[in-house]
């Protein structure tokens, strides 16, 4: 009996390939971004998001590279893709019982998430890619999001009772505050990382997103052109985090990207809370993602990380079945 078992999913599995199907092929897991023809969303409440079917994207504690993560605090995270064939929006969710949204201190974190998307579609290393092949990488920091949101928080907000009494060619009365009372190029000159552009020190940025460069852990560098918008808002113990870009750029260090091309995107977040930094992270594998060419465009079965023609499906029940039986014979 066992032999005939065997030998009808032999034939089960050789009739498919005669037809062309694969009983079930394992790969990467899949993210669509949805075609929209409407206005893609930057804000995260926007009632659109609802109607976007979200994937769930498991996250692991970066263990290569130290300071390593000894155990992931944010287990997993909802992302949502939506394109209108120029613009392209990512919404990231995730849980946080705590907001973390200043970095001044030295003991203090901030909240944050990045997504890395290759250069070549074809993919490199997750790892924040490799020498020659480049990954683009779109990281949102909940301190700069504060900083869009209520002002520029400078030292005197971390520290109430500091006091500057004097700043070179700084104008107005003391605690000066930036960047209202640098306002002069002489004054800009001795707040040394804002005048040579260090973009952690720029209080004039206009998106909480930094658009950025990796060939390798410890070579992320800032673009000189930036991309990306975004906007996060934390509420109910989550945070919701969009992304958004034009779909193609003129700018060679962007990732392109193209509807009806598939290219990858991989993940990662920050928990400011425990203490959070760096190559401290949760992090994701790569995920296929397939930008649809169409709105309403689906021929295939998602789930998860597996992609099932509808007559492959059929095949996998199945085989299932025959496992099955084989396990019960074996009792």
């Amino acid at each position: 009996m066992r032999r005939i078992l065997l030998f009808g999913a032999f034939l089960i599995a050789v009739g498919f390939a005669l037809q062309g199907q694969t009983l079930a092929q394992a790969q990467p897991q899949l993210l669509v971004a949805y075609k929209n023809v409407d206005a893609v969303p930057v804000d995260p409440l926007a009632p659109i998001w609802d109607a976007v079917p979200a994937t769930n994207v498991p996250l692991a504690a970066q263990l290569g590279v130290p300071p390593a993560l000894q155990q992931a605090t944010v287990p997993a995270i909802s992302v949502k893709a939506i394109h209108n064939a120029q613009w392209i929006a990512f919404l990231l969710t995730w849980d946080d019982k705590t907001r973390d949204v200043t970095a001044t201190k030295p003991d203090e974190f901030r909240d944050a998430a990045a997504i890395q998307l290759p250069l070549n579609p074809q993919g490199t290393a997750v790892c924040m890619g490799v020498p020659g092949q480049a990954v683009n990488l779109w990281h949102w920091k909940a301190d700069w999001q504060e900083d869009l949101d209520k002002g520029f928080r400078d030292v005197v907000d971390a520290y109430p009772n500091f006091w500057g009494d004097f700043y070179p060619f700084a104008e107005g009365k003391p605690p000066y505050r930036m960047p209202k009372d640098f306002v002069s190029s002489d004054a800009r000159a001795y707040m040394v990382g804002w005048s040579v552009g260090n973009a952690l020190s720029n209080p004039e940025r206009v998106s909480p997103v930094e658009d950025l460069n990796a060939t390798g852990f410890g070579a992320a560098t800032s673009q000189s052109n930036q991309n990306v918008i975004g906007k996060g808002v934390w509420k109910d113990g989550k945070w919701r985090v969009v992304y958004a870009r034009p779909l193609t750029s003129p700018d060679n260090q962007d990732a392109q990207l193209n509807p009806g091309q598939n290219s990858m995107a991989a993940f990662a977040v920050w928990n400011g809370s425990n203490r959070e930094v760096g190559a401290r992270k949760q992090t994701s594998a790569w995920l296929i993602m397939e930008l649809e060419a169409r709105a309403g465009e689906f021929n295939v079965m998602r789930d998860g990380g597996m992609l099932i023609g509808a007559a492959a499906f059929g095949a996998v029940v199945a085989a299932g079945i025959i496992v099955l039986g084989l396990r019960r014979r074996a009792r």
